[in-house]
């Protein structure tokens, strides 16, 4: 009995030096993964220096930043997880601890287009595949305004811990770093002319990630880190069948949710507004894809 007692003890003895060498593999890989390095070679982009090009560059901040970055844009922690990570949105300004007075030209065309800061490391959750598409203008005006804010914040290097340097080594955080899945050799199509225009909705709605989480029709999907969180058909096949323009302006103004970015959209002039509805009112109807039922709308 006491030499099958001593054959457990040190079956069970291995197992634990086995999942040990293991879990230290993968600690070892998920942090190799988290600081690697990407060289990719980029068009700068150009910024221009005019007045109305700079306040045009502060309202699309708003429109595409603000809700990660904060609305004076200077930066926020997003991730405070010692099991998992500690992340901050940088601070985009030109202040102190702002990552525009050091950025270049082709530093914010990698950063924003494909998702790798600076340094060559791999952005978590920088939604390039939705900035992909922003236009050569429109990026340019984003820098312009950036370079004149002045937010005064630091925030330390991201610091995942060992839980996220498992998932990380495992790739179940790919999907959270969008330059592991983006076509950095995608056609960009210019944008149209601004107006409340389905054309330029198109560019909007693209440009402000609505595909992310309501699929690429659009025809409903899932929201963006999450398994349970169902996004509504827009299409005129979905629950937007039975608002009107004008509903969905009141909605944009009046709607709070924990998912829905509403907040961009506010920022968003109401010529734009009507351009994103628009552009959702000319697609084709098609069936729903998930049995997504959003609040009522407003009235």
């Amino acid at each position: 009995m006491r030499k099958i007692l001593k054959w457990i003890g040190i079956g069970l003895g291995g197992l634990v030096v086995v999942a040990l060498l293991a879990l230290a593999t993968l600690l070892l890989l998920g942090t190799r993964k988290w600081n690697a390095r990407h060289e990719l070679a980029v068009e700068p982009v150009a910024v221009p220096a005019d007045p109305a090009a700079i306040e045009r560059g502060r309202h699309l901040a708003l429109v595409h930043c603000a809700n990660c970055h904060g609305e004076d844009l200077g930066g926020a922690v997003f991730v405070e997880d010692s099991a998992f990570a500690t992340i901050a949105a940088s601070n985009l300004t030109a202040g102190d601890g702002g990552i525009a007075s050091t950025y270049t030209e082709t530093d914010w065309a990698r950063a924003v287009r494909h998702g790798v800061n600076s340094r060559g490391r791999a952005l978590f959750v920088m939604p390039a595949e939705v900035y992909y598409f922003l236009s050569d203008e429109d990026l340019g005006a984003i820098v312009a305004y950036l370079r004149q804010a002045r937010v005064d914040r630091r925030f330390a290097e991201a610091k995942p811990g060992p839980v996220g340097r498992v998932l990380r080594a495992l790739g179940e955080l790919d999907s959270a770093f969008p330059y592991t899945h983006l076509d950095h050799d995608a056609p960009r199509p210019p944008a149209p002319p601004v107006g409340a225009t389905a054309e330029y909705g198109e560019y909007m709605a693209r440009s402000f990630g609505c595909r992310v989480c309501h699929g690429q029709d659009l025809a409903g999907g899932t929201a963006a880190g999450t398994r349970d969180v169902p996004s509504p058909n827009l299409t005129p096949g979905g629950p937007l069948r039975a608002w009107t323009e004008e509903l969905f302006l009141a909605n944009v103004r009046t709607r709070q949710s924990e998912h829905m970015p509403w907040r961009g959209l506010r920022a968003m002039s109401e010529e734009e507004q009507r351009a994103v509805w628009r552009y959702l009112a000319s697609l084709p109807a098609r069936a729903s894809a998930v049995p997504a039922t959003p609040a009522a709308p407003a009235d």
